[in-house]
């Protein structure tokens, strides 16, 4: 049998939704269901809305995909009054 290859995307995460899935919003404006990898369960990573994550995306069912990366949050810049 031979591999997929799937899709990755960067993603904001807009939703948490029951039993380790989330709503996200990819690049584009479009907003698909995603769950946890199962290497991200094991280091008990946490992800909350807001986060960006990299989402990996079957090229059969594009509504549907697996967060395999969670992103470094950007710095916050400093406002001077």
């Amino acid at each position: 049998m031979h591999a997929t290859h799937s899709l990755k995307h960067q993603a904001l995460v807009v939703e948490k939704l029951s039993k380790a899935r989330f709503r996200v919003e990819l690049a584009g404006g479009r907003r698909i269901l995603a769950t946890v990898s199962g290497l991200l369960r094991l280091k008990f990573t946490r992800i909350v809305p807001g986060h960006h994550v990299v989402v990996s995306v079957s090229p059969y069912d594009l509504n549907k995909g697996t967060i395999i990366q969670r992103l470094p949050s950007p710095p916050i810049q400093p406002t001077i009054n």
